[in-house]
Formats: structure tokens, sequence, C-alpha cells
């Protein structure tokens, strides 16, 4: 699994706050006091921790869609859910599904350099996000930062990047986790969908499908956190489509390997853990339970 090291970024964006009142400001903080100070570490401590919990269990549909692409996958089109239907989705359960789909579609399309359908996927984000309760206000400017980077694929990339995590920060410190993990189901569910589309039979040795098994462990981590919510209706609803995913793992041969972590062009690499077999049966099992899922959810 990839993850984009943004933790370092980010946690000196905080310090910075913090230092800038102890020097930037000395006259305002000592009226201010050491108590307030010290409630201003704690609250980077608390966002910090929401952080941690966020690269580990949600790796963005961006970061799964590139390792797949570093295994050569190849664009199929015609996969991506039609940006058409947004307006068509009613209820929650099927705003939130959706908008993870879309979120991923986005990812697909940036990442294929169609950076012009990806513009047009970020506005349904956009639109479906204000509709399941996510604030928007980030999305203007990410907008706007899309159309005027629309020839360059790798900052619509980020683009994409940042509004999932934009978006998995409100969900967490908004309490919202309960929509957070439908939206992080659709967004795994398109990912193993446009994967596994674009490969009309398996291929032994293919690094795609060690691909597909380095999505297990983050599978495992959102299965985890939505059964905690499984009192709730829309949550319970959609446990019933990670459990059928993960009969389908359950199915692969598992071996357990040292897990290994290292730093690779900027990025955190961890691999190792288990190593998982993949066959031509699974292959066609799985394939069979992320296309009917994917076609209940996204039907109008």
């Amino acid at each position: 699994m990839k993850l984009r090291i943004l933790t370092g970024l980010l946690i000196s964006g905080m310090i910075c706050s913090v230092h800038a009142c102890k020097t930037g400001r000395q006259s305002e903080t000592d009226a201010i006091g050491a108590s307030e100070v010290d409630s201003s570490i704690e609250v980077m401590q608390d966002e910090w921790e929401i952080l941690q919990d966020m690269l580990f269990l949600y790796p963005s549909p961006g970061e799964i869609i590139e390792g797949f692409f570093n295994a050569d996958l190849e664009y199929k089109n015609g996969l991506v859910n039609s940006v058409e239907k947004k307006d068509s989705y009613l209820g929650s359960r099927s705003q939130a599904l959706n908008l993870g789909i879309y979120i991923t579609d986005l990812a697909y399309l940036a990442k294929f350099s169609l950076t012009g359908e990806a513009v047009d996927y970020l506005e349904a984000v956009h639109s479906l996000s204000n509709q399941v309760g996510v604030s928007t206000e980030v999305f203007e400017s990410l907008l706007e930062k899309a159309k005027a980077n629309i020839n360059n694929p790798d900052s619509i990339l980020d683009v994409s990047d940042e509004a999932f995590y934009q978006m998995v920060t409100f969900l967490e410190t908004s309490k919202k986790e309960k929509t957070l993990a439908i939206i992080s189901a659709g967004a795994y569910i398109e990912s193993l969908y446009l994967v596994l589309e674009s490969k009309n039979e398996f291929v032994e040795g293919d690094p795609l499908f060690d691909q597909i098994c380095e999505t297990v462990t983050p599978f495992g981590n959102l299965l985890s956190r939505a059964q905690k919510f499984e009192d709730d209706q829309n949550v319970a609803s959609i446990i019933k489509y990670l459990n059928l995913i993960n009969q389908t793992f359950d199915q692969l041969e598992v071996k357990e390997t040292e897990t290994t972590v290292k730093e690779e062009e900027g990025k955190l690499i961890i691999g190792g853990g288990v190593d998982l077999t993949f066959t031509a049966e699974n292959f066609a099992e799985i394939k069979s339970t992320i296309r009917s899922i994917r076609t209940e959810i996204t039907t109008i």
C-alpha cells in the first residue's frame, strides 16, 4: 500500500502555528498564558491522532489507482460511472456510496490524463458532498485549481487526493464516521471494479494481481471500522457488501511474511505481512462479486 507523505507537511504547519504564537507574537503569548499554549498543543496532538487514523485506514482512491497504474493498468473506455447520473441518486446512503465512486473515477481519469473529464467528476464530487453534509468550501478552491491546471494530469491527481483527505478530515472531526465509512466503501468498491474490469482474463504472474492483494489490509481496516456502526441502518447495508468481498478474499491462499517499511520517491511503502496467492478461480469470483455490487450501487 502506497501512502503520500503528507504528515510531515501537515505536522510542520501545525507546529509552525504554535511556534508563531510563542515567538513572532511574544507579547500576546505572555498575555494569553501557558495554559492556552498547552491547549493549542493538545489540539495539535488530537489532529495528529486523527491524521494517523486517516492515513492508515483510508488510502485515497488516487493512491490505490496509482499502485495499479504502476502494475501496468490500462485505461478502458466506458468503465466510470456516468457523471450525468449524479443528481438522480436519492437518499444519504446512495449519495454517499456514489460520492465514493465519483471521487475514485476522478482519480482514474486524472491518472490517464483525461483531465477535462476529471474536472467534470470533481464537480460531481462537489455536488454530492454538499448533499451528504460535507463542507464544500474546500471544493470551490479545488475546482478553481483544477480548471487552472487542466493540462497537468499530476496536478489534477493531487487535487483528487486533496479532495479525499479534506473530506475525510471534515467527517472525522465532525464525528460523522458513519458517513465516512459509506463513502470509503464506495471508493474501495469502485477501485477494485475499475481494475478488475480492465482485465479480460487471469494471467499468472501479472503484478496487477499482486497489487490487488495489497488492498486486502486497508479493506480489513474499512470493514472493522464499519462494523463499529452496524447499528446504523445505512452502514449495516454496506457491511453486507463488504462481507461478500471479504468472503472472496478469505479464499486466497495466505502465507505469513515479514513486514517491511521503506521510503521511495517521497512515498511510504508498506509491504509484507502476508503473501496472498491469486488464482484464475479467485479472479473470476472476485470480479463477479464486485461487478454485481457496483451495478447495484450505481443503478438509479
